[in-house]
């Protein structure tokens, strides 16, 4: 009785809901960690999250969302900066997506939640049709910026996600509401519900397993900058090889021909993105800087964006793109190492393992064993020593049993000429994209090194993996720089102008170098060295910055050829 005459006499009741009212919302406002941007947003989060609450009256209901989400704006911007400058496999990254990825679930859930309430007949809340469409377009905006967020980490998105965002677009599309457009906080350019509907659909026909995390951010700028070149349509043609079904809590995908078109389907295709995209190609090539869309000051990578480019122009065809070679399925064990130190130390063990190998211990001296706990092979011979024997039998193990300690083991499910297809069935936080790994099957002596090129996860939460492989087998070297630095009296050294040997790995059937990251300096030159045979090179060309190592093209300088 009370409720009913407060509500016709327009008498308020007195609430004590912590978000009830402009001062209240300030006074939050100005305690929040301003310093701490991603304990900030998890405060704002949780204060979201108690807009739902009934004794919170509809007026001040939207205004805590727009006050909290708006406030927010900032702080999510500085934090996902963290995360794209941070490597993926660091702590840091883990807890800045984790409070990224929370906070869009929670701002998503609010506003859906004020969005259906707004229009339920048992609701007091005035049906405004311009705040349903700033609920709608921000709720539709957060969950495909969780959706982002979940694949840069190589997770499946799961099936409830993808309900709430089919869920929500419909909504939209039944109030009349979802071409509407709106600015939202934080942003530069207006947007709407369809908007965010096509941008989050775009993004996952993309080949988005092959990318790393900055590729991903450039990803959603770069569908989102060219939105207006695609199409969408209701009935399949020629033009819309992709379809997504709003009645089915699952992804968007190829159209299949014998497949009956249904009535909650929408059909997809790349209109004239294609030559948008071989423009700005071309555009970023000629300036060698990105466009000011695509800039993250700080994080400049305009060979990451070029890359991603000519996949997005591949995998956008009409026809879907063939592998390159065919693959064997099969079943069986792979040895993996990840760590550029980790898979070069393997590779030295088995040399060491093979030069030991039926011969007698006193082969090998003190200081010939010493070099290949270090480099895997012998510089010159010296003198060998007593009871080396033993020795040699005792270093035949500790490499053997340190080999097992640090292998994984996956399962090989298919193969071909270049790479290796495999399930990682043990916890793999560490692993993405462009990462450095060692291979070895069954039977097989030799580690190959290989990139992970394709990285997803498959019903059970475990890692599927296809994997690049080097061409040829990876042999333990070393190269120094040949420069005018003073030799280190702390340094053994026995070539004149070499100041400091780095631990490489040499692929001679390429003519290339697998080294750490920031090794490869331009027509810089080196004195390799691999079983004791010196040869001076000069690095001509850096194929590849993947995340833990650099292939770097070497050519021999012939008149000084060892």
């Amino acid at each position: 009785m009370l409720d009913w005459l407060s509500r016709n006499l327009g008498i308020r009741k007195k609430t004590t809901h912590p978000l009830a009212g402009a001062e209240a919302l300030r006074e939050i406002i100005d305690e929040l960690p301003h310093a701490n941007g991603m304990k900030a947003i998890q405060e704002l989060g949780e204060w979201l999250a108690l807009t739902g609450r009934p004794d919170l009256d509809p007026p001040d209901r939207l205004a805590a969302i727009r006050a909290l989400d708006a406030e927010a704006a900032r702080f999510t911007r500085e934090v996902m900066f963290d995360y794209l400058s941070s490597t993926p496999t660091q702590h840091r990254a883990e807890q800045t997506w984790f409070a990224l990825s929370t906070y869009s679930g929670q701002v998503a859930d609010a506003c859906r939640s004020a969005l259906r309430d707004l229009f339920d007949v048992d609701k007091p809340m005035e049906r405004d049709k311009a705040t349903a469409t700033v609920l709608a377009a921000r709720a539709m905006a957060a969950m495909a910026e969780r959706k982002k967020l979940v694949r840069m980490r190589y997770r499946a998105v799961d099936a409830a996600l993808w309900s709430d965002f089919y869920g929500t677009y419909q909504m939209a599309e039944q109030l009349g509401i979802a071409r509407k457009s709106v600015r939202l906080p934080g942003t530069a350019a207006d947007t709407s519900a369809y908007r965010e509907f096509l941008a989050a659909i775009w993004f996952e026909l993309a080949p988005i397993g092959n990318l790393d995390h900055m590729q991903m951010e450039y990803l959603d700028r770069v569908v989102r900058e060219l939105l207006n070149f695609f199409v969408v349509r209701e009935a399949p043609d020629v033009d819309t090889p992709f379809v997504v079904d709003l009645a089915l809590s699952a992804p968007p995908h190829r159209c299949s021909r014998e497949a009956t078109p249904r009535m909650s389907q929408r059909y997809l295709g790349p209109g004239q993105v294609y030559a948008q995209l071989v423009s700005l190609a071309r555009e970023l090539r000629r300036t060698r800087a990105l466009p000011a869309f695509l800039t993250l000051e700080g994080l400049e990578g305009v060979q990451s964006a070029v890359n991603l480019i000519e996949k997005l122009v591949l995998n956008w065809s009409r026809t879907p793109p063939r592998r390159v070679h065919d693959r064997s399925e099969l079943q069986e064990r792979l040895e993996v190492v990840h760590g550029y130190r980790e898979i070069r130390r393997l590779i030295a063990g088995i040399s060491y393992l093979r030069l030991t190998e039926g011969k007698a211990g006193t082969d090998l001296s003190t200081q010939q064993r010493e070099e290949f706990s270090r480099y895997g092979f012998v510089a010159e011979q010296r003198d060998p020593q007593q009871g080396a024997d033993d020795e040699v039998a005792r270093v035949r193990a500790m490499i053997e049993a340190q080999n097992r300690q640090m292998t994984l083991e996956w399962v090989l499910t298919d193969v071909s000429d270049f790479g290796f297809g495999a399930i990682a069935q043990a916890p793999t936080q560490w692993m993405q994209v462009g990462i450095l790994l060692g291979l070895r099957r069954p039977g097989d002596a030799d580690w190959t090194a290989g990139v992970v090129r394709r990285l997803s996860r498959n019903v059970k939460e475990h890692a599927t993996v296809g994997v690049q492989r080097f061409p040829g087998t990876g042999r333990c070297a070393r190269i120094g720089a040949l420069d005018n630095r003073q030799v280190s009296v702390f340094e053994r050294s026995q070539d004149p102008g070499v100041s400091v040997y780095v631990d490489v790995i040499a692929l001679l059937e390429d003519n290339s170098v697998l080294v750490e990251p920031g090794v490869y300096i331009d027509n810089a030159r080196f004195r390799l060295v691999i079983e004791g045979r010196r040869t001076t090179i000069k690095f001509v060309q850096l194929l590849e910055r993947g995340v833990n190592f650099e292939h770097v093209r070497f050519e021999v300088e012939p008149e000084l050829a060892g």
